[in-house]
């Protein structure tokens, strides 16, 4: 009866065979781009706080795909009820409801709905919340890292262990406070450049927050790559 409740509160980790999660977040990836795309083709008629909001978005969105392929703290292991990777799905889905709602705020044919200053706090504040899920997308990543669970002989060992060829392993995952700090420095800045956006032009504001979109993923990039050259 004991077992019975330990793993009802805490589904025993699977390692995930048919990658399912990530197939049908690309699908979703695939229909915000199509979005962007569709306003994007009409580049010459746009004025230049639409074409700034579509660079915003698009930048985003397709550095977030690459992210997210990318990272090496992607969890490989079932989603369950209700276990960690099961609430790192959830955000995921939430940062694409968020990716999608940036992606409609105007028309196809290019018809400003808002202001430009509307447009550009509407703007920068969805990818401010973007970033928040970042934050806490990392933070279960740490999680997982660190969680541990007590074995049948008594001895404690990692709850989410590393997966080497689709097999899980006794290696603990290395906590990521490198790509944490990151986030957390970038969701700074990002929200002063919020918070200046009444003081500076609609365009400061969001050529600041396409900057800080590339110096994000570049330095996200930096840091996996020099994770993997040490492993080699």
């Amino acid at each position: 009866m004991n077992n019975f409740f330990k793993v009802a509160l805490r589904p025993i980790p699977e390692v995930e065979k048919f990658d399912t999660s990530l197939r049908y977040t690309d699908i979703l990836f695939g229909f915000v781009i199509r979005e962007l795309f569709l306003r994007l083709q009409n580049w010459a008629q746009l004025d230049s706080a639409l074409r700034l909001h579509l660079l915003v978005g698009i930048t985003l969105v397709i550095g977030s795909w690459i992210g997210y392929r990318r990272s090496l703290y992607r969890s490989g292991y079932q989603v369950k009820f209700f276990n960690l990777p099961l609430i790192r799905f959830i955000s995921d889905q939430i940062m694409l409801i968020l990716y999608f709602r940036l992606a409609v705020l105007t028309e196809v044919g290019g018809k400003q709905q808002f202001l430009e200053s509307d447009l550009t706090r509407i703007t920068i504040r969805l990818v401010l919340y973007v970033f928040i899920l970042y934050a806490i997308w990392d933070i279960l990543g740490i999680w997982m890292a660190k969680a541990k669970i007590i074995g049948l002989d008594g001895n404690t060992k990692p709850l989410y262990p590393k997966i080497v060829d689709s097999k899980m392993t006794e290696e603990a995952h290395q906590v990521n406070w490198l790509g944490f700090s990151i986030t957390v420095g970038s969701l700074l800045l990002l929200a002063l450049i919020w918070f200046l956006a009444n003081c500076i032009t609609f365009k400061v504001s969001l050529l600041a927050t396409i900057v800080l979109l590339l110096l994000y993923r570049w330095a996200k990039e930096v840091r996996t790559s020099y994770q993997l050259l040490q492993h080699t």
